[in-house]
């Protein structure tokens, strides 16, 4: 499902990745933890495929994404979805309109829209703000519709960076248990995270990063 095999990434000619090779299987669920500055971040969008390896292999679903045609990254964003540590949101919409838009994007009729929303924000306990305008809610209510949103296109593969860093410990937990019961259905689920607490004791595999190289 993903694959790193020898990738480096430099910026201004400084190695933040070395030599980072890992395989992530279909159905997963997988931490990647280590201190800020140690290449998590830049790890994600490599496998998001908003950065390129500068030296390596990276496979994602179907895609090499060394390789990758332009008009092939529609195709991958549908296939792989992030959630940001500040959600990401437009503050000025609705709910409902927010976890909309991808499927706006693709041109999606107006009937299946509501059907696959309303879905989607019944999956993470939302579907009574549906109306609520984004602005109004609690961080880790704005942290579950930026999850529904990303899960409306049906990805196989979710992407979450520091998802409860700006949340409370009892909203760090809710999110946690909506990106399990994500992963129970199938979806293979990487989060990145500084949090120990969110992987501890759990029977998840946790990747560690430092200094720009897998542990």
């Amino acid at each position: 499902m993903i694959t790193f095999q020898g990738v480096y990434k430099y910026y201004s000619g400084i190695a933040v990745l070395q030599n980072v090779s890992f395989n992530i299987e279909k159905g997963e669920l997988v931490f990647i933890t280590g201190a800020s500055g140690a290449g998590k971040t830049t790890l994600l969008k490599l496998i998001f495929g908003s950065e390129f390896p500068d030296e390596g292999e990276i496979k994602v679903a179907d895609f090499e994404l060394t390789r990758i045609k332009q008009k092939d990254i529609p195709k991958l964003r549908r296939a792989v979805t992030f959630v940001f540590q500040d959600f990401r949101l437009r503050q000025d919409l609705t709910v409902f309109e927010n976890v909309a838009l991808p499927l706006r994007v693709i041109g999606e009729n107006q009937r299946d829209i509501k059907i696959k929303v309303f879905d989607a924000l019944k999956d993470v306990a939302s579907r009574h703000k549906a109306d609520s305008i984004v602005k109004t809610l609690s961080g880790g209510e704005q942290q579950k519709v930026a999850i529904a949103r990303a899960i409306i296109t049906e990805p196989q593969i979710i992407l979450a960076d520091e998802p409860t860093g700006n949340l409370d410990p009892e909203a760090s937990e809710d999110v946690m248990n909506l990106f399990k019961r994500i992963n129970n259905k199938g979806c293979t689920v990487v989060i990145a995270t500084h949090n120990s607490e969110l992987f501890k004791n759990s029977p998840y595999r946790v990747l560690t990063l430092k200094e720009g190289r897998i542990q």
